[in-house]
């Protein structure tokens, strides 16, 4: 029999992106090998629902024994990470703070006798660290992005948006200036994780404030003609909410530090902006030019399916299936 895989996350936020893809790889490997998913703090009831369990550090929870994935190095590495004796460990890197990933390793060497397999979710991020390991991009299920049609209906309004966890360190703080730009051009901006932002924004028109998870993406996605994505304090490692967006045909302006900006052509499947002025003239390009928001989008979606579609899922899910 398929030795067990235990993958330890931190599950209390149904809008973190880190955390989103291990309930589908414990997915993707049901019928395969025993898969036990875990929370290092009490879960979020949307995470319970798909079989997380608390690991309560009072308690050996995990039988000891088969292989261990530890979701990133936010994860609590408490008294359980000896007491469950894996036969391997893979660590992933997946936000970049070094010295957290250093005590880690060193955490897990001391723990196990045994040296960790480190996944990063880009190449960015490997070479920002410098150790040896695989790259392995976000596991994500396009399927239901892949249902929103390339070409925009015509609304009368044209829409510009983004998708994050609702918290200001998401956020460029040059964004407000864009917003208020775009909504006096009159170009709606609808932000889901955008409440952080009232003080600034709540009283202009065309500006639609909503808090994260308020709408499904897919849907929220299917509501845009345009994606623009910045971050402010916190430099995205890979920030699969891009991926989602050109997924479901959008033409994507994001700024050019983030691990997902490898995977961009400039120009030809997206924008990446490293400024003020280089963010606004890739978003009134779009505006102005409904055959470049197509043409772009389209490229997108294709990049999108070559990165993360049936045979990328595929691949990323055989790592872990022996």
């Amino acid at each position: 029999m398929n030795t067990p895989l235990h993958i330890v996350g931190r599950f209390d936020d149904p809008h973190t992106g880190a955390e989103r893809s291990l309930p589908d790889l414990a997915d993707a490997l049901a019928g395969r090998r025993p898969v036990h998913l875990w929370s290092d703090v009490a879960p979020h009831p949307f995470f319970v629902r798909l079989g997380v369990q608390w690991l309560d550090p009072s308690a050996d929870a995990i039988t000891p024994g088969g292989d261990l994935l530890i979701g990133g190095v936010h994860v609590q590495l408490g008294p359980w990470l000896e007491a469950c004796r894996p036969a391997r460990v893979t660590l992933r890197y997946n936000l970049p703070n070094h010295l957290r990933l250093f005590d880690a390793i060193a955490r897990i060497r001391h723990a196990t006798g045994i040296d960790p397999v480190l996944v990063f979710v880009s190449a960015t991020l490997q070479a920002s660290v410098g150790l040896p390991g695989r790259v392995e991009p976000s596991l994500i299920r396009l399927d239901a992005f892949l249902q929103n049609a390339v070409e925009r209906p015509d609304r009368g309004r044209l829409t510009v948006g983004r998708v994050s966890r609702d918290v200001i360190e998401k956020h460029d703080p040059g964004d407000v200036a864009i917003y208020r730009m775009l909504a006096a051009r009159g170009v709606d901006v609808r932000i889901l994780g955008g409440l952080c932002l009232r003080s600034a924004l709540d009283a202009v028109p065309g500006v639609t404030l909503l808090p994260a998870g308020a709408e499904p993406v897919e849907q929220f996605l299917a509501g845009l003609d345009i994606f623009f994505y910045r971050t402010g304090s916190f430099t995205e490692p890979y920030g699969r909410v891009v991926l989602e967006a050109m997924a479901a045909g959008l033409p994507v302006v994001a700024a050019s530090n983030g691990g997902y900006a490898e995977q961009i052509h400039q120009g030809r499947d997206g924008f990446l902006v490293r400024n003020q002025d280089e963010a606004l003239r890739a978003l009134q390009l779009l505006v102005m030019s409904p055959e470049t928001r197509q043409r772009v989008g389209s490229a997108a979606r294709a990049r999108a399916l070559l990165l993360h579609g049936p045979e990328a899922f595929d691949g990323i899910v055989s790592n872990y299936a022996r």
